[in-house]
């Protein structure tokens, strides 16, 4: 015999069928996502535990599966299930834009980099490298660091560039605690690595900055 938490269940299932997320709150939301961790139990008070607790859906997902199980109701099944939605939402922003296969401008550069970043908790960097045609032979990240600082070789970089036989690159870097403004020693390096890049016939073409879902070009800006 149905129980009354299933019918609820039915309906919220339905109206997101139906509907998709309009009119569904963040409770509701998380509530129905975590029918499929915990299958036999009210989800209600427990969407409403998390979220107090962590501030938003986002901050759910970004929660340590650690933390997640000190929450009355959330055992490692339920842990592991929304790490995996997080994985899962990482892998489908990171994952190459087919259609997205040349980069003639700084904004073409930006919107490609800016959702490998954004939502990046370390800061790491990115580097790009573009045949003569403007067409990327290879994009990824060639070094991480802690919240705010990240050491990188300007040697790997142009090891890296060389092996691609690339003729250009953009580099790129996020701000994970800050805004999406280069600092000295951001310039610094960039002039560095200009230089050196120079060099081997290379040219670079931008350096991306990434914070909070925007971006800022060293090209745009006049800093190369």
């Amino acid at each position: 015999m149905s129980s009354v938490h299933e019918g609820h269940r039915n309906r919220l299932k339905k109206q997101f069928s139906e509907h998709g997320g309009l009119g569904m709150n963040d409770i509701q939301f998380l509530e129905m996502l975590l029918y499929y961790a915990i299958p036999r139990r009210d989800t209600n008070e427990l969407a409403h535990a998390l979220l107090d607790r962590y501030g938003s859906i986002r901050g759910v997902l970004d929660a340590p599966a650690g933390d997640l199980i000190t929450v009355p109701g959330i055992g490692d099944n339920a842990a592991l299930f929304l790490e995996t939605i997080r994985e899962a939402l990482q892998r489908y922003i990171t994952s190459p834009n087919k259609e997205t296969n040349y980069i003639f401008s700084s904004s073409d550069a930006g919107k490609y980099l800016v959702p490998m970043l954004r939502y990046e908790t370390t800061e790491k960097v990115y580097l790009m490298c573009l045949n003569g045609r403007g067409a990327i032979i290879n994009c990824g990240e060639v070094a991480s660091g802690t919240l705010s600082t990240v050491n990188v070789s300007i040697r790997k970089i142009v090891d890296i560039a060389m092996r691609c036989h690339c003729t250009s690159v953009v580099l790129a870097h996020n701000h994970p605690a800050g805004f999406a403004l280069p600092s000295t020693e951001d310039r610094a390096f960039t002039h560095e690595l200009k230089h050196a890049l120079g060099l081997m016939d290379i040219h670079l073409k931008d350096h991306i900055i990434v914070a909070d879902g925007d971006y800022v070009s060293f090209a745009q800006s006049g800093y190369l």
